[in-house]
């Protein structure tokens, strides 16, 4: 599994979270309003202000690319209503609408994501990395980090796979030719083929 260092951050809940049961999907997120550099703890409190029981997000990306441990990874989000589920938010700090995510923030999303599919099984494609957009009529994650989620989900696919160009053309033919071609093993080449798409195309 690839290895992440998520800076601790020890907020606290004013109450009991409860624990998710499913993990399928991971949602992006902005601050937006403002292009600043929020911290999870400056979020907790302006989320505990709202009245909120702590922030809403599992994990929040600094401008540095710092990643900072928002709720606790297992419960469930307060961060895409209706979804929040199944889903883990991942916060990235900035007004999108108006700036671009820094490269650091875009790289250490795209690991963050690999390390988060990886544990969970989830496939590292544009159906489970999602913005909030996709899922409800909103602006977030903003239109100039929306638009490189597809170069985020092929920068996961390299971090979870460790994996080359001809490496990834390689192992999707040993796959399509030696193996029985079950639910799984389609996934895994759909992935490897996004990754492939998004390295040849940008």
């Amino acid at each position: 599994m690839i290895k992440i260092n998520i800076k601790e951050t020890n907020l606290k809940s004013n109450s009991y979270l409860n624990e998710r049961t499913i993990t399928d999907m991971i949602v992006i997120h902005h601050t937006g309003e403002r292009d600043i550099d929020a911290s999870a703890a400056e979020i907790d409190q302006w989320h505990k202000n709202q009245g909120w029981t702590m922030i809403g997000y599992h994990f929040v990306i600094r401008k540095n690319g710092t990643i900072e441990r928002g709720r606790p990874e297992y419960t469930i989000g307060s961060h895409a209503y209706g979804e929040n589920w199944h889903t883990l938010g991942i916060h990235l700090s900035g007004d999108f609408e108006k700036a671009k995510p820094t490269d650091q923030q875009v790289e250490m999303c795209a690991m963050l994501i690999a390390y988060l599919c990886d544990k969970y099984n989830i496939p590292t494609d544009k159906n489970h990395i999602v913005g909030h957009c996709d899922l409800m009529s909103t602006d977030c994650p903003g239109k100039f980090l929306y638009s490189q989620l597809k170069t985020i989900i092929g920068k996961a696919n390299w971090y979870r796979y460790q994996s080359t160009p001809d490496a990834v053309i390689k192992e999707v033919i040993t796959i399509q030719s030696n193996s029985p071609i079950d639910e799984n093993i389609k996934l895994k080449i759909k992935a490897l083929l996004d990754y492939a798409e998004v390295l040849f195309v940008t």
